[in-house]
Order: structure tokens, then C-alpha cells, then sequence
């Protein structure tokens, strides 16, 4: 199998429409860092997926501590940043290209407290749309056309996806070190996913899980 076909395997079914996806990498033991980034984590098949979720989504839906945390960079995919403290540095890369979509509640759309970094926001391109809880900013986001959305964490917003039943399938790496360092998922998750495929590729592990519908 070549890599390309490796990648499409990896990625599996793209024909749906409206789907949420998370990607993710995690260590043997669950942590998604080392050495406090994701950055040590993976190979070029890691790498490769990613984009190919990215080409393949409307929208990338990332938390902000992550777009700091791994030193984002603009995308072709439009980006969806969910933060409430709307504190960002709009030298950094993240702003050199489209700007990002900045999620944020109402309480800090309407803080005078924080006029002053939505107007710097503002003025880099953003553009702030409210969302409260993650499934308003689903539904925010799908109301804008973006049917298929990436989310690519980090830890705090795949919990509340998770609770919320939001991932319709998780892409999940696994790497093949060891360490200490927590998952940081938090929260009362009470998810099944079932394996739709396996890969492996050298020591790295890659599945794929689709979300069992809950029973009533």
C-alpha cells in the first residue's frame, strides 16, 4: 500500500455531508503531550492525516490554549477558535494569514472589561461570534455552512464533545512512547466508539472509532 493510500484507509468514508471528527495523538499510557506539547508526538504519516482531515472539513474547531500551546499556524480550512478570556497575540502566525473565527459567550462579548481585546481582534480580521456551551458552537458553526467540522482539541474541549455527544468519529494515533503525563480529560463522559479500521505504520498505531448511538 502506498502512502496515499495508507492516508485515504487511515481517513476512511468522506461522503457525509454534516459529521464532526476529532483527530487526536496520544501516548501508550493516554497523555495527547509530551514535554507539555503534542509537538514530539507522531511522524509524517501523523502529519499527513491531519491535513487530510483539514482538506477535508469546512471548518477546524480548536480550543485557544492549544492554539498557543502548539504555536498554530494559519490554515486553508477556516478555523474556528473557541476562547472566553479573548486573549491572543495577533502578531503570532495564527493571524498571518485568514484570520480565525473567535467562539466566544456572550458574557465576553458584552464585558466592557474586554472591549479592548475585541477590538484588537477586530482590527487583525476576526471575527467573534457567540457561542456558549459547545453545542451551541456546533450549531453556530453549521449555520455558517460548515457541515463537516474538525475538531483538533485540546483536552477541555474534547471532554465537553465527548459529553455532549458532538464526535461522530475519533481518530485516534497512537504513539508508541511511555510517560506520566495526565490526558487532562475531565467531566462526566459516558461515550462507547466502535473500531471501523486499524493501521498500523511502523511502531505507530492508527484507528478509527465511530460513536455507538445511545439506546433509550
Amino acid at each position: 500500500m502506498n502512502q496515499a493510500d495508507t492516508i485515504n484507509t487511515i481517513i476512511g468514508p468522506t461522503s457525509a455531508q454534516e459529521e464532526v471528527r476529532a483527530v487526536a495523538i496520544t501516548t501508550l499510557f493516554g497523555s495527547f503531550t509530551t514535554g507539555g506539547t503534542s509537538g514530539k508526538l507522531g511522524n509524517e504519516t501523523d502529519a499527513a492525516v491531519l491535513q487530510g482531515l483539514r482538506e477535508w472539513a469546512d471548518v477546524i474547531l480548536v480550543g485557544s490554549g492549544t492554539v498557543k500551546a502548539e504555536d498554530y499556524g494559519p490554515a486553508d480550512t477556516p478555523m474556528a477558535v473557541v476562547s472566553r478570556s479573548l486573549t491572543f497575540d495577533t502578531t503570532t502566525k495564527l493571524f498571518r494569514g485568514t484570520p480565525p473565527i473567535i467562539v466566544t459567550p456572550q458574557d465576553s462579548l458584552a464585558d466592557p472589561a474586554l472591549t479592548s481585546r475585541r477590538k484588537t481582534l477586530e482590527a487583525a480580521g476576526c471575527e467573534l461570534v457567540e457561542g456558549g456551551g459547545v453545542p451551541e458552537v456546533v450549531d453556530k458553526l453549521r449555520a455558517r455552512g460548515f457541515g463537516r467540522i474538525v475538531c483538533e482539541g485540546g483536552p477541555s474541549l474534547y471532554a465537553e464533545m465527548f459529553k455532549h455527544s458532538l464526535i461522530d468519529v475519533l481518530h485516534l494515533t497512537l504513539d508508541p512512547h511511555a510517560n506520566g503525563e495526565p490526558a487532562g480529560l475531565a467531566g462526566d463522559i459516558d461515550e462507547r466508539f466502535a473500531l471501523e479500521d486499524a493501521v498500523a505504520d511502523g511502531d505507530y498505531l492508527f484507528t478509527r472509532y465511530r460513536r455507538v448511538q445511545k439506546t433509550s
